[in-house]
């Protein structure tokens, strides 16, 4: 049998090193690398842009962007955003009923 104990200590591990993988993900420059990536420029597109300024064109950005955004929906993001919806609603009920006892027993 699992005790509590080395279940809380073990999601105290899990939550310390997710830290430090998000914590050096972003300080090595991951998402600045994908974030310059979602706006970079293809050659096509630069080449696109200057016939276009040539030819006296209406410019707008949309047409020369890369667009990098994908659908991530399925079920189970679906299900997990259901879930931690509902976590939290719970969360937020249980943590109101608490203090709200709390507050009438101090206040009587």
């Amino acid at each position: 049998m699992i005790s509590y104990k080395k279940l809380f200590h073990g999601f105290i591990w899990l939550l310390f090193f997710s830290f430090l993988v998000l914590y050096f993900a972003q300080a090595g420059g991951y998402y600045e690398d994908l974030n310059n990536k979602k706006t970079s420029l293809t050659e096509e597109s630069i080449k696109r842009f200057e016939e276009d300024v040539k030819n006296g064109e209406e410019i707008k950005v949309e047409n020369y962007v890369i667009n990098m955004q994908k659908d991530y929906d399925n079920t189970v993001s679906s299900f997990g955003l259901f879930t931690s919806k509902a976590f939290a609603e719970g969360f937020k009920w249980t943590m109101n009923k608490v203090f709200g006892g709390i507050n009438n027993v101090v206040n009587e």
